[in-house]
């Protein structure tokens, strides 16, 4: 990961820790790729648990729980899960298919606690045009960039309205990304 990558990625941690509830005792992270948000978290918080499909397998390290595999998928051999205060989903959704997406807002619904917070970032789709300028310039790795697919993140409520209500949406960086916050309805 390169120096721009791992400013973006902070700012956009920043951003997304700004809203986290102040009783959170349970995090979970959707896309965690090395953990580094709910490192972030602190002692205060017991339980992080996460789920990447690029981690090499199912571990736990440093009291964080790492699952191998694709959201909400990947969940199904962990019954054990949630519920949980706050669930992370950062830089992630706009890889989803529309299915996975309906299938993500289920499975969100069902893994937060009765007050917990679902916090999103999704990023402009002018963002994908200068990602690929960055990547050309060797500016950033870019991580599947490929994969965003025309996503409107305006479209994004649409998707998580049917089992979470909106709490409050805003632009960050410039106005090049979105924060989504959602609670149960």
């Amino acid at each position: 990961m390169k120096l721009l990558d791992k400013f973006i990625r902070a700012w956009r941690v920043k951003v997304a820790l700004s809203y986290l509830p102040v009783s959170t005792l349970s995090a979970f992270d959707i896309g965690c790729d090395d953990g580094f948000l709910l490192k972030q978290l602190g002692r205060s918080v017991i339980r992080k648990e996460c789920v990447d499909p690029r981690i090499s397998g199912d571990i736990s390290i440093d009291g964080l729980k790492l699952i191998k595999g694709y959201f909400p998928k990947a969940l199904e051999n962990h019954t054990t899960l949630g519920p949980y205060d706050v669930i992370f989903s950062l830089a992630v959704f706009e890889h989803f298919s529309e299915d996975d997406l309906q299938a993500s807002a289920t499975a969100i619904s069902n893994l937060l606690s009765d007050h917990g917070r679902l916090i999103v970032t999704v990023p402009h789709p002018l963002v994908d045009r200068i990602l690929d300028v960055l990547l050309f310039l060797r500016l950033i790795d870019g991580q599947a960039t490929e994969e965003h697919h025309g996503f409107n993140p305006t479209e994004l409520e649409g998707y998580l309205s049917k089992t979470l209500k909106l709490i409050e949406a805003k632009r960050f960086q410039l106005g090049l990304n979105y924060v989504y916050v959602f609670g149960k309805k």
